[in-house]
């Protein structure tokens, strides 16, 4: 469990990886969506391959809801907020095709802020339960294959890995989009 502190106040953040086995992504993104409704969270589900670990979704997560305590944000919701921060993208559709999960996708990343360590790890229990998620931390690791689709995706030339990690040129352009206004 993570805490976030800033113009939002403080939230409790918490992340996990995992293996899934869905075919009906909406019916998934429901499930999400009704037990933040209960539990007063907002969880994001995110494909594994596009998260360059666990600090990319915090610096992501810390964006997004200074975003919305400044009344700066993209989008009407702060998951969907969330996402565009963490693909880097202004455009709703683009970051959800960027980041978000479609049937394929095996490995995910799951992010959930809230208020207390309690309120954040009831939710995220009760997400991975619901929605039978296999939790695997290390699908949040970044490896050679993982290394090259970031590249790709946040369009990063190969040649400033041999002087900054990728997980930092990530977290570049992610935070680069705030300048995008």
């Amino acid at each position: 469990m993570f805490k976030l502190w800033g113009a939002f106040g403080e939230r409790c953040v918490g992340i996990a990886g995992g293996r899934i086995n869905a075919d009906e992504v909406d019916e998934l993104l429901k499930k999400i969506s009704e037990i933040d409704q209960k539990l007063g969270t907002t969880s994001q589900i995110f494909k594994s391959s596009c998260i360059a670990g666990p600090e990319h979704l915090l610096h992501s997560a810390r964006l997004a809801l200074t975003a919305f305590a400044t009344g700066i944000n993209f989008a009407s919701s702060l998951g969907v907020e969330l996402a565009c921060w963490t693909s880097a993208q202004r455009q709703i559709g683009r970051a959800l095709s960027i980041v978000g999960i479609t049937k394929s996708d095996r490995e995910i990343a799951l992010i959930t802020i809230g208020f207390s360590n309690d309120q954040v790890e009831r939710a995220m229990n009760e997400i991975l339960s619901e929605l039978k998620i296999v939790r695997d931390d290390a699908s949040l690791k970044i490896n050679e294959e993982k290394t090259k689709v970031l590249l790709n995706t946040f369009s990063i030339p190969p040649i400033l890995l041999k002087t900054y990690d990728i997980q930092k040129l990530v977290m570049e352009r992610v935070a680069l989009l705030a300048l995008e206004r």
